[in-house]
């Protein structure tokens, strides 16, 4: 998030919410525990309880609407220069913070807003600027649910359905990997699957029904980003707050 945040910001967050919003920034819990340690970190809100989310190469969309990106979003792009130095001074005046040579041949790899990314093609040393992308159906074992049933990467992503509080979700060999954590993790229930034989509190079932509602969030270097993406569903009961004001470090 260092295109939106830096450190020596102070930022202002409401605890006490009863709605949240697309785009809105919130203070959340880690939701994968690796540690003794509780973590704590920002996220901005892609998709609400009820919503169906999909990335199409790089773009969002929710209930099939292009999201359009902040400013502030970041991708990852190749960057070819001719024989001039790419010095410290060249990388102050675009700001290149994030990334850096990937060879000995003047090839780059950079974080970059939209912004970024057109003023560095506009320079007379820059031969390519490209942003990178993952292919569709290129299977990522890495992103959320980790399963071969859902053949997604960060770039190309769902359909997703988000669930909201009481929603009665349908349970089966294939959707069990989607909702397994919420069942366990986040509500507290055994689960036991058989086969095609799926038990919840030793009930057999084919229906779940929500205790709480999630969200889907994203962080805005979106290449980079530790987000929904990697880990699923975010609950309610983990966002500590929304963002509300934020002071800029002076400089």
């Amino acid at each position: 998030m260092q295109s939106t945040f830096n450190y020596g910001d102070v930022v202002m967050i409401k605890k006490i919410v009863n709605n949240y919003n697309i785009n809105e920034f919130v203070y959340l819990k880690y939701p994968i525990n690796d540690s003794n340690t509780t973590t704590h970190f920002m996220q901005r809100i892609v998709a609400l309880p009820g919503d169906s989310f999909e990335i199409k190469d790089k773009v969002v969309f929710v209930n099939g609407i292009k999201l359009k990106d902040t400013i502030t979003v970041k991708h990852n792009y190749y960057i070819k220069i001719d024989n001039y130095k790419l010095d410290t001074t060249f990388k102050i005046r675009y700001h290149l913070i994030e990334g850096g040579a990937i060879s000995n041949e003047n090839d780059y790899n950079f974080s970059l807003t939209k912004i970024q990314a057109d003023s560095l093609s506009a320079n007379e040393h820059v031969k390519k600027v490209e942003l990178k992308s993952l292919s569709k159906n290129n299977f990522d074992i890495n992103c959320f649910p980790y399963s071969i049933n859902y053949n997604w990467n960060k770039d190309n992503y769902g359909k997703l359905y988000i669930p909201k509080k009481n929603d009665t979700l349908n349970l089966d060999s294939l959707t069990i990997d989607l909702y397994q954590t919420i069942i366990i993790n986040y509500e507290h229930n055994k689960l036991v699957v058989s086969n095609d034989s799926i038990f919840v509190n030793n009930l057999l079932t084919k229906i779940y029904v929500v205790k709480q509602n999630y969200y889907f969030v994203m962080g805005d270097n979106r290449d980079n980003a530790n987000d929904s993406r990697i880990w699923g569903f975010l609950p309610q009961n983990y966002i500590v707050g929304k963002l509300i004001k934020v002071i800029k470090r002076v400089k």
